[in-house]
Formats: C-alpha cells, sequence, structure tokens
C-alpha cells in the first residue's frame, strides 16, 4: 500500500501503553530476518543505567511487542540477554553481514565511580532463547581498566573480507576523561568466539557517538568515520589514504566543528537530494541544538560542509551540574511512505521531554522544522532514548520512549491521528 499524508499542525502521535523496564536508558530496534508475520518483525532492544556505584546494568531484549500492542503491552516483559555491564549504551544489532547470524552490540562503562571498567560485548543470538554474551574488547596485551565505549560502526578495516569494528574508547582518571582514542577491534577467523585484535588508531580522536559513509573524493571511494566528542567538545571525519583503514600512518583527522559538546551523530539523507548529510546533537545545560551538516560533494573540503540548526534552545531541567540536553537525534518515517523527506525524533535527555522534527516542506533547500513535544514528563526526568518502527504492520509507525526515573518504556502510535489524511493508491483506482 502506497501511502500519501497531508499532515495536520498539532501532534500527530497518540498513547499506547507502556512497558516496564527497571533503570531504562537507550533503545533501538531489532529487525527479525523471515518473520512468521509482520506482528513478529521487529523487537527492542534496551539498555539499563542504574547511577548506584559498584552495581551491575543489562541489555534486555522484548520480543515482538506487535503482539502485545492488542492489549496495550499488559503483562508484556523483556528478557534480560546480558547482566553484568556498567551502563551500555549504544545497544544496538549488529548488521547480519558481519557475523551471519543475529547480535547485539553493548558497549558500556562510565565514569561513575566503580562502574569504569567498560568493554565492548557480543551477544550471539543465533538461538534467540539460549543467548550468548563474548567480550570482544579485552585485548591480548594488558590495558588500563578504568575505560568505556559508548558505540561504534562496522566495515572492512584491513580488507580481509571479515566486517571489523571501529570504536571510541575513553579511559578514565579520577572520574575524568585521560585519553580520547579511535580504536580498531578486529574480527577473527573464529568470528565473534574467538579472539578479537585491538589496535589503536588515532589519539585525542573521540569519545563518544560514530556514524560510517563511503564517500567520494575526485574518483575515488573512502571508508569515513564520523566521531563526536562530548568530553573533547569536537565533531570530527576520519578517512585513510592507504590502501586500508588500518594504516595508521594514512589516517587523515579533520575537524568539522568544535566548542561544544557534541553527542550524537548519523548519516542520513535528510533532504532526499540524493547526498548523505550529518544529524548532530550537540548537548548543554541550556541552548542545546540539534543540527543538520550538508557534506560537500568532495567530502575532504572541509570549509564546504554547511550547517544548518533545525532545532535550538533545549534547557537542562534536572536541577544539577551534570543535566544536558538534547541527547540523540534519529531519522524515522511516520508511515510506510519513505518518498518524502524523514521526520526526526528527539530523546530531550534531562530536559523531561521526547519531541519529534517535522519538516515544514519538501523542498531539498527549506530546512525549516516544527518542533512537536510528543510527551512531557517534568522536572528531574531522564528521557534519553527513542526509536520508531511499524511494529503491527498496519502502515504506522509506532514510537518508544525510554523514560529512566519512571522504569518504562512508553509507546505511541500515529494510526489514529493519521488515519484520516491517509488514502491509498487502491482506493483512488476504485473511485
Amino acid at each position: 500500500m502506497s501511502l500519501f499524508v497531508a499532515w495536520s499542525a498539532a501532534q500527530v502521535t497518540q498513547f499506547v501503553g507502556e512497558i516496564p523496564v527497571t533503570n531504562v536508558d537507550m533503545i533501538s530496534i531489532f529487525n527479525h530476518t523471515n518473520p512468521a508475520n509482520n506482528r513478529q518483525r521487529f523487537s527492542i532492544i534496551a539498555g539499563s543505567y542504574s547511577t548506584e556505584r559498584a552495581t551491575r546494568d543489562s541489555t534486555v531484549v522484548f520480543l515482538y511487542p506487535g503482539n502485545h500492542m492488542p492489549t496495550n503491552f499488559s503483562g508484556y516483559r523483556g528478557a534480560n540477554v546480558f547482566n553484568f555491564l556498567y551502563w551500555p549504551k549504544d545497544v544496538k544489532q549488529i548488521p547480519r553481514s558481519v557475523l551471519g547470524h543475529d547480535a547485539i552490540l553493548s558497549p558500556d562503562g562510565s565514569t561513575l565511580p566503580a562502574k569504569t571498567e567498560g568493554s565492548v560485548y557480543v551477544t550471539d543470538l543465533s538461538d534467540m532463547y539460549f543467548p550468548a554474551t563474548f567480550d570482544i574488547g579485552a585485548p591480548l596485551i594488558p590495558l588500563p581498566e578504568d575505560v568505556m565505549y559508548h558505540g561504534g560502526v562496522w566495515f572492512t578495516v584491513d580488507n580481509d573480507n571479515r566486517d571489523d569494528l571501529v570504536t571510541c574508547r575513553v579511559e578514565i582518571v579520577s572520574g575524568m576523561v585521560r585519553r580520547a582514542q579511535l580504536v580498531w577491534l578486529g574480527q577473527p577467523v573464529g568470528g565473534v568466539r574467538a579472539r578479537w585484535s585491538f589496535d589503536v588508531l588515532v589519539e585525542s580522536a573521540c569519545d563518544t557517538a560514530l556514524s560510517y559513509g563511503r564517500l567520494r573524493s575526485g574518483t575515488t571511494d573512502f571508508h569515513v568515520v564520523f566521531a563526536t566528542g562530548f568530553h573533547t567538545n569536537r565533531l570530527t571525519m576520519f578517512w585513510n589514504e592507504g590502501r586500508n583503514f588500518d594504516d595508521v600512518n594514512q589516517i587523515q583527522p579533520r575537524i568539522i566543528a568544535q566548542g561544544r559538546q557534541f553527542y550524537d551523530v548519523t548519516t542520513f539523507d535528510i533532504n532526499r537530494n540524493g547526498r548523505p548529510n550529518l544529524l548532530v546533537t550537540s548537548v548543554a545545560q541550556s541552548g542545546g541544538v540539534v543540527e543538520v551538516w550538508e557534506i560537500p560533494v568532495d567530502f575532504k573540503i572541509v570549509g564546504q560542509y554547511v550547517r544548518h540548526v533545525i532545532a535550538s534552545g533545549f534547557v537542562s531541567r534536572n536541577g544539577g551540574a551534570n543535566g544536558r540536553t538534547p541527547k540523540i537525534a534519529r531519522p524515522f518515517y511516520p508511515t510506510t511512505n519513505v518518498a518524502r523527506k524523514p521526520w526526526i525524533l528527539v530523546a530531550g535527555g534531562d530536559d523531561g521531554r521526547a519531541y519529534y522534527l517535522r519538516p515544514q516542506s519538501e523542498d531539498a533547500n527549506n530546512w525549516a522544522y516544527t518542533l512537536i513535544t510528543v510527551v512531557d514528563h517534568g522536572i528531574n526526568q531522564q528521557v534519553n532514548g527513542m526509536t520508531a518502527a511499524d511494529i503491527d504492520g498496519d502502515g504506522f509507525t509506532e514510537l518508544f520512549v525510554s523514560v529512566r526515573n519512571k522504569n518504562i518504556i512508553q509507546v505511541f502510535s500515529f494510526r489514529a491521528e493519521l488515519d484520516e489524511f491517509v488514502h491509498s493508491d487502491d482506493i483512488k483506482k476504485s473511485e
């Protein structure tokens, strides 16, 4: 069914229900291969975070939430796939092409005392009901135990036809960041169950989120990694002039912007002009921003990157010095119609709100957006995670919002409010 939508000017989400998750933080979608039906196409992955010292956190999977839509998630519970983490952050599905089977990445570690012994974990979900987790971040050489990881990107670093993980490794000393490195975890012949190699690619590089692009300069395509620095206060890109990305002497770092706490980055064609953009958040106690950067035809020319602020003025309401807003920003579509500009999820973090951004025009040169509040949980609340998928196959997207202090994932749907605006080709043909 092809959907044509005339968008209303107001909020168009309807509360569906909520799922209990202790200390829920970051969340993402797990996409199943060959599902039995549309309600079993997706699952939800959630990471938890307790602020109590020396406590352990979990990565949790909620199988087939679409099956539970008719009951508004009454009695719906998740299953812990790994219980011994220190704040798993950008928990997400690993592309099947990487390992040849379903798996989840859980990078962890924090600056909180007694929760700094971070690493990178892969949970093998070849059998969804009997998961096995492996520490791929434990190198052969001894390194300081007080480290943390946030996320990562997958591509073939050394041209051996196996995808590797490139991520940011942060060394913690007395609760402060001492080193922020771009590192390479090389996939061995034995896959996730064997010992992965560990190499530092760039010192003083990055400490938070990463995004990957295969981009062109002249007539040559390059592996390009974009990275944010919450602690280093930089938005940076890296590429390699050598044949492979593992030639550390040929890696080229370039700072696109600096002076702010850059948190999230996603590579996506936001304005639908056929070229990828960078969707970025820079967080702050006051004055947080969501922005889009146009990547030039030659990605290497930093001076030609063009910045567009699409939402600003976010203010923390947690009452503490560490409050930051907004957190993640991710593109999504409210229906199955992907022939338009995407909308953008925005998790407000310490401002206690969940939002989305709706483009005001389909013109590729128009960067105006309307910021819509999905839900406001008030002061001293953390809304750090959001994700979206059509979990029941009705053509309308559901939004998932994590609220850490309330121990819930809230679910909202676009169906009720958008249904009256939607007309299919089949209906038009029958008239």
